[in-house]
């Protein structure tokens, strides 16, 4: 017999190879984040355009080793190809979704000029209580305000 309990269930995470892969598929660009001196894997970026293609919306995704955080890679690889995004795919907007307690993401997604849009609340089980998860998005008008009009 089956159990009913009020308890939360959290999920198995996914292996991350196994995840990258996945991404890498369904993702309309998939760029490897490497160090230039040595070629280490640091990380992965991606843009998936959204259904229907008409609206020219993007979804952004990063992620990276924890040893890499807080050196200005993330930054740097989330200016390239956010940039491309607007200017190789031709994309009117890229959007994100984020949770509340990743404040460093956060932080680096508004630097570069990404507005907070909307709150999904209790979006996600983390380490023993409920996060929100927040959509954030960039126009590629704001986009060239900031950074080819200069």
């Amino acid at each position: 017999m089956r159990g009913v309990t009020a308890e939360p269930i959290a999920p198995h995470p996914t292996k991350y190879k196994e995840s990258l892969k996945t991404l890498a598929e369904s993702s309309t660009i998939w760029f490897t984040i490497v160090e230039k001196k040595n070629m280490h894997f640091m990380g992965q970026c991606s843009i998936k355009v959204a259904e229907p293609v008409k609206n020219r919306d993007g979804s952004f995704e990063i992620s990276m080793y924890p040893r890499f955080w807080g050196q200005g890679y993330g930054m740097e690889a989330a200016w390239f190809i956010v940039d491309h995004a607007f200017k190789a795919l031709g994309l009117q907007r890229v959007s994100l979704d984020v949770l509340e307690g990743n404040e460093t993401a956060i932080k680096l997604c508004k630097k570069i000029g990404f507005k907070e849009e909307g709150r999904k609340r209790r979006a996600n089980w983390v380490d023993g209580h409920w996060e929100d998860s927040l959509s954030m998005g960039v126009l590629d008008d704001e986009w060239a305000e900031m950074y080819w009009k200069r």
